[in-house]
């Protein structure tokens, strides 16, 4: 049996579908020790399924607990109830096992099959072409692409998509353009700016950049044809920066979708006609709303504004039902806190317009931010922070293990002074630096080789059996993670690896050879996530 909370939860829920019983599956639960204290309390893994069938079957947990105690001897250590619960532990002959299977493996140890043959679409940062990327966007460009990667190693097809806001009449594209005309303008003497344009460094770039290439030509041109022109230049700009950031990050996307494209090839009218056709639409102040109260949100909303452009609504409807028809057998969208809102609506109106919604998940990815000196570090002019501005003060692969470890519903505060520490006080530093660390006691015991083949016949060391239960756990996280849709597990599985490497290295003596197969196993493991991470796995550091 593989040991992972999602095998041994299918096979208790084939025993109880073998024996008959009904009503049980959705209140099985197994869930894993997360430290050593849990271990030693409730085992490796621990489940409920004795409660909730004594409640079904009226008998005891015990007696439960003993019928399939008997089905699972397959386990490979020992089963014990205790309360109510069958609390699991893995052997130090299983566990040798899994770690021997590691060192064969490489790489490629912990990959699994949970989600083989599925089809998924992840979209994800999907930022305003108005900027380079900001902290927040790379923060759900990291936690994005390893989620992919997560996903690719339960056997998904998937699909990395980035949709591009880019509608030239929208508010935020007019915005643009306005703002990159006016310092377009000062550059030729007029240096009245307009209140509540953008003021950042990369609107005057792109406007000191087309005065340069141009010259005054524009100034003759009416204001609105000019500054549609604007903003186009300048989103181009913002994109052809965010794939070059993207690129460094080591995130990459299969398909670039333009919203504007969507409305010329006429799939928004279509998408709004549909649910004008199937009376889902009304007419209201010259607008046309959508009654998405109807369908589990607590308002109506417009599809088409009094001007008669379609809103953000009817194109989002529009790219969703896109989606949908490319075949996908889930859909997955990763959007930032200010959308949270967004998500009751995104759900009623493509129940309206008769999607499965069963196959789209929105997960809300909260934003990033740095403190430096106790304060929190705000953008240039007003503006959020961007990446290359938070690359001045952290280097790459230490931001992304830091953009890494919270929740998604978790803000990111990294705070400077630990990020660029060279000690275990910097997660991120233990866990680029435990690949060297291993490879140094690798080389030592491969000198030792005389002595190598007690050392693995040898019961494990505490240090190692430590680290040797987080390397036979290594197939569950990435798992778990995968299905829980949460990289942000791998991360801090990661770092608590990194710390039972330094602690192996501390514990370990000269003229005592360390377990090699184990070393080697262990090195697998951390491959394999820091691969997932995207972060680089260096045997020198």
């Amino acid at each position: 049996m593989k040991p992972t909370r999602h095998t041994l939860r299918q096979e208790i829920i084939e025993i109880v579908r073998r024996n008959g019983v009904v009503g049980s599956e959705e209140k099985i639960e197994v869930k894993r020790a997360h430290n050593a204290k849990e271990v030693r309390h409730r085992g490796d893994f621990s489940s409920n399924a004795p409660l909730v069938l004594s409640k079904i079957l009226q008998i005891s947990p015990a007696q439960c607990a003993a019928s399939l105690q008997a089905q699972l001897a397959h386990w490979p250590g020992t089963i014990e109830e205790a309360k109510g619960f069958l609390n699991f532990r893995m052997d130090q002959t299983a566990t040798k096992e899994i770690v021997a299977k590691a060192a064969r493996e490489g790489a490629r140890f912990g990959a699994g099959t949970a989600l083989s043959g599925r089809r998924v679409n992840v979209e994800f940062v999907s930022s305003e072409p108005n900027s380079p990327l900001t902290l927040t966007s790379a923060r759900h460009a990291v936690c994005g692409e390893a989620l992919c990667r997560l996903l690719e190693f339960q056997g998904a097809d998937v699909t990395r998509e980035f949709f591009l806001n880019d509608v030239p009449s929208s508010s935020k594209m007019r915005l643009l353009g306005e703002s990159v005309g006016a310092f377009y303008e000062s550059h030729f003497g007029n240096s009245n700016l307009p209140e509540g344009i953008l003021q950042d460094d990369f609107v005057r770039g792109v406007a000191r950049d087309l005065a340069a290439r141009d010259g005054n030509k524009h100034l003759l041109e009416p204001a609105a044809e000019r500054n549609l022109f604007f903003a186009r230049e300048a989103a181009e700009a913002a994109i052809f920066a965010q794939k070059q950031e993207l690129k460094n990050l080591g995130v990459r996307f299969d398909l670039w979708t333009s919203e504007n494209t969507l409305r010329a090839e006429g799939r928004v009218d279509n998408a709004i006609e549909k649910l004008r056709a199937a009376g889902h639409i009304y007419e209201n102040d010259g607008a046309f709303w959508l009654k998405t109260s109807q369908f589990g949100d607590d308002l109506d909303h417009p599809v088409v504004r009094s001007d008669r452009q379609p809103t953000y609504l009817a194109s989002d409807i529009a790219y969703h039902v896109w989606k949908f028809n490319r075949g996908f057998a889930l859909l997955i969208n990763i959007w930032s806190g200010e959308h949270r809102p967004y998500v009751a609506r995104t759900h009623a109106a493509l129940k309206a317009i008769g999607c499965d919604v069963s196959k789209l998940e929105i997960l809300v990815c909260e934003n990033a931010r740095l403190r430096l000196d106790g304060e929190l570090v705000e953008g240039r002019d007003g503006a959020p922070l961007l990446l290359q501005d938070a690359l001045a003060d952290v280097n790459s692969d230490n931001l992304r293990l830091h953009l890494l470890l919270s929740a998604w519903d978790e803000a990111t505060i990294i705070n400077v002074e630990n990020a660029v520490r060279d000690d275990e006080y910097n997660p991120a530093y233990a866990a680029r630096l435990a690949p060297s660390r291993l490879a140094t006691m690798m080389r030592q015991s491969e000198a030792q080789n005389t002595s190598q083949n007690a050392a693995e016949s040898a019961d494990f060391t505490p240090a190692e059996a430590e680290l040797a239960r987080l390397v036979a756990l290594w197939p569950d996280t990435a798992e778990n993670a995968a299905l829980q849709r949460a990289p942000q597990r791998v991360a801090r599985w990661t770092v608590e690896f990194s710390e039972a490497v330094r602690r192996l290295l501390a514990a370990s003596k000269p003229d005592m050879p360390l377990n090699l197969e184990l070393l080697r196993g262990a090195q697998s493991a951390l491959q394999s996530a820091l691969l997932i991470l995207g972060i680089e796995a260096t045997e020198r550091f």
